[in-house]
């Protein structure tokens, strides 16, 4: 741009050489062909300041979304913390236990931190996959997709958010798939059932 600009300003003494005799009545008549060079200029000029203010506007967008999105893992990693504060989300999942309740939250905030950093393009689609192929394939992760999809996929506002998503989606079901019989009770039941017939057992003993 600037070079546009020196070359416009010194192009008189071009003209001066061109004209071999100093006449401005021919010097003006020359002259009259930057015309549509000068406008030309113009339309490049007004075409990089409406690209600078888009460009502005999207990261001015992006950077309102980050902040939500923070302070939204922050309102979870309350509720992550203390039960009286997840009581005010409702029903989170239909997961009953303490254990599970906090896989769910925790979930949430790993797929949300995957999301920003897909948005922001440090994060890849080859390191989505390869992540959601590892979260898909325990129990927490596939329980949180299970019942969180319908509602992310519905409220996806823009292509990358859309992108992500169906991914997730892809190989969520390719992971159930593969091994459906993650789908059992989950551990902690087992576990708290093993416990309760080793006090029975332990009762019968005496």
């Amino acid at each position: 741009m600037l070079l546009a600009v020196a070359l416009v300003a010194l192009s008189p003494l071009a003209l001066d050489v061109l004209d071999d005799g100093g006449r401005w009545s021919r010097r003006s008549e020359i002259g009259q062909t930057y015309g549509a060079a000068a406008a030309l200029l113009s339309v490049f000029a007004l075409a990089a300041i409406t690209v600078s203010l888009v460009l502005q506007a999207r990261e001015a967008k992006l950077a309102r979304e980050q902040a939500s999105r923070a302070t939204h893992n922050e309102l979870i990693t309350m509720a992550l913390e203390n039960p009286i504060y997840r009581e005010c989300w409702g029903v989170f999942s239909t997961e009953t236990d303490e254990r599970s309740l906090r896989q769910q939250l925790y979930t949430n905030l790993i797929l949300s931190y995957w999301q920003t950093r897909f948005e922001l393009g440090t994060f890849s689609e080859t390191h989505l996959r390869h992540g959601a192929t590892t979260i898909f394939s325990a129990r927490p992760g596939r329980t949180f997709w299970h019942e969180a999809r319908e509602a992310r996929i519905r409220t996806s506002q823009t292509r990358k958010a859309r992108r992500f998503h169906a991914i997730l989606d892809e190989e969520y079901n390719r992971s159930v798939a593969a091994t459906p019989t993650l789908d059992l009770p989950s551990e902690p039941r087992a576990t708290r059932i093993a416990g309760l017939m080793r006090r029975v057992a332990d009762r019968l003993d005496r």
